[in-house]
């Protein structure tokens, strides 16, 4: 008995040292981030590939514009957590970790976005990454990327920042929910179809009974009158049906309209992320990317997406039609590089055309 009492007497005080050595560590980490200022800040930025958007100047600047420049604050006065949300709001950052060492050196490490495009149609002013994110050219910064240029329609705004992808769900989303709501007005005409049957039925379920003191010239008078309210039923009970089917028609008409819309949107999703598979060949492959300095796109946004690539070498348009089969046509265009362009020369041709599959035509 004493033994166990012992046992239970020396657990509650390890317990009770545990938890004294835990709030002194406690009290002396908060003692510790009181009286550590904050001296210097080390930045790290990786990423961006050859073309860096941001750099140590400029997330300083980026820091100092929201009030958020760690030096000479304690340790308990910097906040990591809005320290790296704000980081993550600059458009160039994809991800930011921010975290601190004992000494009270602040430690930021960034990983930025890599622009592939620089989209210039009319009112539009974005570079597009490999991921398909999308972030304004107006931020101070500039990188040698392809150009983007002609009439191009995109489905995003002018302003949109984020990923493309994102956009185009929230879109099919809130056309999904207009579906939605369209097929739920359907409800109260459908309860009106029941009603209008409903009635139909009540007059049609009638019938004349003759009484015994009931006439011949009387009972017919009964039966016709009734003969005539059921076929004044069914005539009212044809024009309110057609009406009501009407309106459900127009309803489905709208439905139908929506869903084409949706249909729209997911065949400009797929236009869209075949120029970011081009752009992605493009800079994935030495050749390429040395070689084109701009892509000319026109339609988008309801209308075929046609691409055009101005290159370095020569004075001709490489025409690579719709965005099908760009690999192919890409392959083909090298093929000719070698093949034709070499023996007959470069500046004999103003457009190399591969709008027709497996043929490469020259004007």
């Amino acid at each position: 008995m004493l033994k166990q009492v012992g046992r239970y007497v020396g657990i509650v005080a390890l317990w009770g040292i545990i938890i004294a050595v835990i709030v002194w560590a406690n009290s002396l980490a908060a003692r510790h981030n009181t009286t550590t200022t904050i001296e210097s800040t080390k930045i790290t930025i990786t990423g961006g590939g050859d073309n860096p958007l941001i750099d140590t100047r400029s997330i300083e600047e980026w820091l100092a514009l929201h009030n958020l420049t760690p030096e000479g604050r304690s340790l308990a006065q910097t906040d990591m957590a809005t320290i790296e949300s704000t980081l993550r709001g600059h458009s160039a950052v994809e991800e930011a970790n921010v975290y601190t060492s004992y000494d009270g050196c602040i430690n930021i490490d960034i990983r930025q976005r890599e622009p592939i495009a620089r989209l210039r149609v009319t009112g539009y002013d974005m570079y597009m990454t490999k991921e398909g994110y999308l972030l304004p050219a107006t931020d101070g910064y500039s990188v040698h990327v392809p150009v983007i240029t002609g009439d191009y329609r995109p489905l995003f705004d002018p302003s949109y920042m984020g990923y493309a992808s994102d956009m185009i769900s929230d879109t099919i989303a809130m056309l999904e929910r207009e579906c939605v709501t369209l097929e739920e007005s359907k409800i109260p005409h459908y309860e009106a179809l029941r009603d209008n049957k409903a009635r139909l039925r009540e007059v049609t379920s009638l019938s004349v009974k003759r009484g015994i003191f009931t006439s011949e010239a009387e009972y017919k008078v009964m039966s016709d009158a009734l003969k005539q309210q059921k076929s004044e039923a069914h005539a009212n009970h044809s024009v309110v049906e057609r009406g009501i089917n009407l309106k459900i028609e127009a309803i489905d008409d709208a439905i139908g309209k929506v869903r084409h819309q949706q249909k729209q949107i997911r065949g400009i999703e797929t236009e869209f992320n075949n120029l970011i598979e081009l752009l992605q060949i493009i800079v994935s492959d030495e050749f390429w990317s040395a070689e084109v300095v701009q892509i000319i796109a026109t339609g988008g946004n309801g209308k075929p997406l046609q691409l055009a690539l101005i290159p370095r070498s020569g004075r001709f348009t490489i025409d690579l039609g719709t965005t099908e089969r760009l690999a192919e046509k890409l392959d083909d265009i090298v093929l000719f590089y070698h093949k034709g362009l070499d023996n007959i020369g470069w500046d004999r041709y103003k457009t190399i055309s591969l709008r027709y599959d497996g043929q490469v035509v020259c004007k």
